[in-house]
């Protein structure tokens, strides 16, 4: 009962940091454009759980993955989660969100590519894929 408390308050907690943010005008900063894949606070609280312990626990890529069994390449799935986040962000020029957003396809793309029926991650895949999609046409 405890963890999901804790859990739920992470959420509420991470989701008005990032409404704060937004009306606080703050934009991605060059600095976290410049950080590759490696997100910032208000990132960290809006990926789901088993991205969040990548991030905030450093841990080897190899003790990760036992996270998500069957899903080879699990840490570039987080890694394009964060890059989309990015392109969700108005305030960061067409243009480079463009460039971002190829990049997280690129990083979704290698565990999609790699995908067995014993991935336990097989339909958030599949969701982040269609996000994507939806971005390229928005992106246009």
């Amino acid at each position: 009962m405890m963890d999901i408390l804790s859990l739920n308050s992470a959420r509420i907690i991470g989701s008005m940091i990032t409404i704060l943010s937004c009306v606080s005008g703050e934009a991605q900063t060059r600095e976290d454009l410049g950080n590759g894949w490696g997100p910032n606070a208000v990132e960290i609280v809006q990926l789901p759980d088993y991205c969040q312990a990548q991030f905030l626990s450093k841990m080897d890529w190899k003790v990760f993955a036992r996270m998500s069994p069957g899903c080879d390449g699990i840490h570039h799935f987080c890694a394009g989660r964060v890059l989309l986040l990015r392109v969700a962000k108005t305030s960061i020029p067409k243009p480079e969100r463009q460039r971002i957003l190829g990049q997280a396809k690129l990083e979704v793309n290698y565990l999609a590519s790699r995908l067995t029926p014993k991935c336990t991650r097989v339909d958030e895949v599949r969701a982040v894929e269609a996000q994507i999609r939806l971005y390229e046409a928005m992106l246009k």
